[in-house]
């Protein structure tokens, strides 16, 4: 049996215990999960989800690269179906949150949108809850940035950048 279909059978029969220690020695099970999770039975997508979340125990990098995807799958601009995202977000921020913090202003920013309020909300309410102080830095971090940018950017050519 190959690893998809061995991923695919555990997390459809509920098997999170075996599914948790194939994910300690094979880090290539998460691309299968992420996959399950879009899968329109809810009970298989809680499963998928709570896999990814698992893998960050093992595999807290990968899990980073996962969370970068669907932070960019919930932008508009992506164009991908990314509704089931905030639920991989939500497991994560169960299991691993410290994770999250360094995507806090995109998830801040992502929920604005009606489609993924409720849900990237109490991934916020998580993190605020467990890293107080984290949180508030990754934000004013961002801020900072921003305007650093914008700063810089009127600076290029002459005081107002104007060219003169």
């Amino acid at each position: 049996m190959n690893l998809r279909t061995h991923v695919r059978d555990m997390v459809v029969d509920g098997r999170i215990e075996e599914l948790d220690l194939l994910l300690g020695v094979e880090p290539r099970a998460i691309r299968y999960l992420v996959g399950l999770t879009y899968r329109p039975e809810p009970e298989i997508r809680a499963t998928a989800c709570r896999g990814v979340a698992l893998a960050a125990r093992y595999h807290p990098e990968l899990v980073q690269q996962v969370v970068r995807r669907l932070i960019w799958a919930m932008n508009d601009e992506s164009g991908t179906n990314a509704l089931t995202a905030p639920e991989v977000v939500m497991a994560i921020s169960e299991e691993r949150p410290e994770i999250l913090l360094p995507v806090v202003p995109d998830l801040m920013r992502l929920a604005r949108d009606e489609g993924l309020q409720e849900r990237l909300a109490e991934v916020l309410r998580t993190l605020t809850d467990k890293f107080p102080g984290e949180v508030g830095r990754g934000i004013q971090d961002s801020l900072n940035k921003r305007f650093d940018k914008k700063r810089k950017r009127g600076k290029k050519n002459g005081r107002c950048g104007c060219g003169k």
